[in-house]
């Protein structure tokens, strides 16, 4: 199986980034969305066969693979309407949790396989999007079953050069919990409290707070479909995070220095691996 016309609905960071990374492959692209703005910066882009925001138009195009790139809740929609319509064809998608979106799949008959690109920024939109933005980035493959299709897929990624891991939905949720939207709900939460006690010290931030909050600045949307998508596998995080963080506190509290100056050189010594 090989990929010659591929459809991006959602034509924001991720989805325009993939479109631009597959046409200077020489790959066909196609484009949907609902917003016409979007749809007008796509046209200008010149790298589109054909941009539409009809669904109907949309999966008619030549396609040999429909890529979904947009927030979770709406994919689940989307992949919704794919059902219905009785869509046969390859699909994939790069949202940021996974077992929802299988499950959806699954339920609607689709030939798919998920995915989620491991790379992104604070900043979105179709603008914001580039050619080499996944150039290194890792790609997660979650199969269901179709090993033709897992494998065009790990070829397809691989030619724009990522890195594909494959894991089960369950893996990927659990992991990205702790590694991606945990760290964003710290982030928004940080941010949140400072405005809430002290907004005028916001003018005296430095690099590390600027660094820290940096991902506080994610789209609102698709943050919060996540969060509440990963409900589960994130509050467990959250409940070790406020076990661990009374920890801290408690050696802060009790003025053990000694405690103190190890833990923070464990995890510092982790962190410089990285």
């Amino acid at each position: 199986m090989y990929f010659k016309n591929i459809g991006i609905a959602g034509l924001g960071l991720i989805g325009g980034s993939f479109a631009k990374a597959f046409a200077c492959k020489g790959i066909k692209v196609y484009g949907f969305d609902v917003n016409k703005s979007v749809l007008l910066q796509a046209v200008e882009s010149r790298i589109f066969e054909g941009v539409t925001d009809e669904f109907e138009k949309f999966i008619n195009f030549p396609l040999d693979l429909l890529y979904i790139c947009i927030p979770v809740q709406s994919a689940v929609c989307f992949i919704e309407m794919l059902g219905q319509a009785g869509y046969k064809k390859a699909v994939t998608d790069g949202c940021s949790t996974k077992t929802t979106i299988l499950k959806a799949a699954k339920n609607n008959n689709l030939y798919f396989c998920g995915g989620h690109p491991i790379k992104g920024k604070e900043t979105s939109g179709f603008t914001n999007s580039e050619q080499d933005l996944y150039n290194g980035a890792k790609h997660i493959l979650t199969s269901m079953g179709y090993h033709e299709l897992d494998n065009a897929l790990e070829e397809l990624h691989k030619s724009i050069n990522m890195q594909v891991c494959k894991m089960t939905s369950y893996e990927h949720d659990t992991i990205f919990a702790n590694v991606s939207h945990l760290p964003h709900l710290i982030s928004f939460c940080l941010m949140d409290t400072v405005l809430n006690k002290n907004k005028e010290a916001l003018s005296f931030a430095g690099g590390g707070f600027r660094d820290f909050t940096r991902i506080a600045a994610s789209d609102a949307w698709m943050w919060s479909d996540i969060f509440m998508d990963n409900k589960k596998a994130l509050l467990e995080c959250v409940e070790n995070l406020e076990k661990n963080i009374t920890i801290w506190k408690n050696m802060i509290k009790d003025d053990n220095k000694k405690m103190l100056f190890d833990k923070i050189e464990e995890v510092s010594g982790e962190r410089r691996k990285l």
